[in-house]
């Protein structure tokens, strides 16, 4: 038996040396693409609109280091950046260095697709739905210029947003059997729980004002929706005309706005587009978190990293440069990587109180706030480049095709601190930290940082 286990075990070792062996020629002989010069395109940051609630974000691409320009990339196929180096070897090392370096495809919508239906067929088949028919998807159509900014993402990324919103699974079947079998005046149920619905938005109760508003329509019946944009003072809406199985319509507004000049979309009160913590800009395909998203609520703590840690759609790099000012502990915590079909980074202010216990930290005050800017690379592209701005929390996900090691992507931040004393408390902090990983710059009270490893 020994003697059996020592032979499979040498013959998964030699497979996995085969392997690595042949991909390392096949990129031998192969040639590698640099980078493109970007294409320059104008696009200034929106500008404010008081009304309704409705502040569009500052345009994050915009960079003010000295020499970077604001540029968009479309590029339909994958694009391969050579490391640099990676061209005086050849062979072998050339081949281990090409794939840590050029990463691995991000998950398609295509195939995200392919695996949902797959499961939903698989489901019908075990239930014996099948027998009426297979899988259906929800009908929802788009008008030209919903379907123009979804293509400007698709463009430079692997989310193909028409595809995902035309292939939605259709769940309205125990509504069309409420109102088939159990003979369900769906439209007066509705009607009751939108007048629940009103009772309770006006008590305050948000939450189940919601729920019944979800209920009603789901019961209803949804046969098919169009998305289409409408004018919102200088922007445009995006507007749902949803059809229920009696015939009827009811329009619904998810709060998103789009400025058709840069590609921004956002939500109300810099909360993030339907209240979710995140705007994006299509133009840029590029996902941030505005002033006031609902993780403001959160603060930070270890036991957060440990979360995603253990998830496999997340992997990156963190430091967290710990230090005391003005008699309370202070957190300034960097994070580079990955997150689900995005490379990014993000770069964190936090305190508590003297002497408090465990790894949890509050996000700073409006008064604590810092001017902070950031600028994510790999090799010589640009990823994320936020303009400095006052924040808690500077960020920036960039979607694309590949998903990049953390230790290949470079990160830079500036923070404009309020005075000697606390920028000399944070340099003491990066200075002793365990890893030593990266430098900085002082210049009067900006510090400009760079995380390479």
């Amino acid at each position: 038996m020994k003697n059996i286990k020592s032979l499979v075990s040498v013959f998964l070792v030699l497979t996995m040396l085969a392997g690595i062996i042949t991909v390392g020629f096949a990129q031998d002989g192969e040639p590698v693409l640099t980078q493109e010069p970007a294409v320059s395109a104008d696009g200034g940051a929106a500008g404010d609109n008081p009304e309704d609630g409705i502040i569009p974000p500052e345009n994050p691409q915009s960079s003010e280091f000295p020499g970077d320009e604001q540029s968009i990339i479309r590029r339909p196929d994958p694009i391969v950046y050579d490391s640099g180096d990676a061209k005086a070897d050849t062979g072998f090392f050339a081949g281990i260095k090409a794939l840590f370096f050029n990463g691995v495809p991000t998950l398609t919508t295509d195939t995200f697709t392919r695996i949902v239906g797959t499961f939903r067929f698989i489901k019908y088949i075990l239930t014996g739905r099948i027998l009426t028919g297979a899988p259906k998807r929800f009908d929802v159509t788009m008008e030209e210029d919903v379907i123009a900014v979804c293509a400007a993402i698709s463009d430079q990324s692997a989310l193909d947003v028409y595809q995902l919103l035309t292939n939605l699974p259709d769940l309205s079947d125990p509504a069309r059997f409420a109102n088939s079998v159990l003979r369900l005046d769906v439209t007066k149920y509705r009607e009751q729980l939108y007048e629940a619905r009103d009772s309770y938005y006006r008590e305050g109760n948000s939450v189940l004002g919601g729920l019944c508003w979800l209920l009603g329509s789901y019961m209803s019946g949804i046969e098919s929706a169009y998305v289409h944009l409408e004018p919102k003072d200088n922007y445009q809406e995006i507007v749902l005309d949803v059809t229920y199985s009696d015939g009827s319509v009811e329009i619904f507004h998810p709060e998103i706005y789009i400025d058709t000049e840069t590609g921004e979309c956002f939500g109300r009160d810099e909360k993030g587009m339907m209240g979710i913590g995140f705007n994006c800009n299509a133009y840029e395909a590029l996902v941030y978190a505005p002033m006031y998203c609902w993780m403001k609520n959160f603060g930070f703590c270890v036991e957060y990293d440990m979360l995603c840690y253990a998830l496999p759609v997340y992997c990156y790099n963190t430091r967290r440069f710990k230090f005391e000012y003005d008699n309370r502990e202070w957190m300034i915590q960097i994070w580079k990587g990955n997150y689900l079909i995005t490379n990014g980074g993000e770069v964190g202010i936090y305190n508590r109180d003297k002497g408090s216990f465990g790894t949890f930290y509050n996000v700073v005050s409006e008064e604590e706030e810092m001017p902070m800017s950031l600028q994510i690379m790999h090799g010589d592209e640009m990823l994320v480049d936020i303009p400095e701005q006052m924040h808690w929390w500077v960020n920036g996900f960039k979607l694309g095709r590949r998903l990049y090691s953390p230790h290949t992507l470079q990160m830079k931040f500036t923070i404009l601190f309020p005075n000697e004393e606390m920028l000399s408390a944070f340099t003491g902090a990066v200075d002793s930290n365990f890893f030593h990983d990266v430098t900085y710059e002082v210049d009067g009270l900006k510090v400009t940082a760079q995380w390479n490893s």
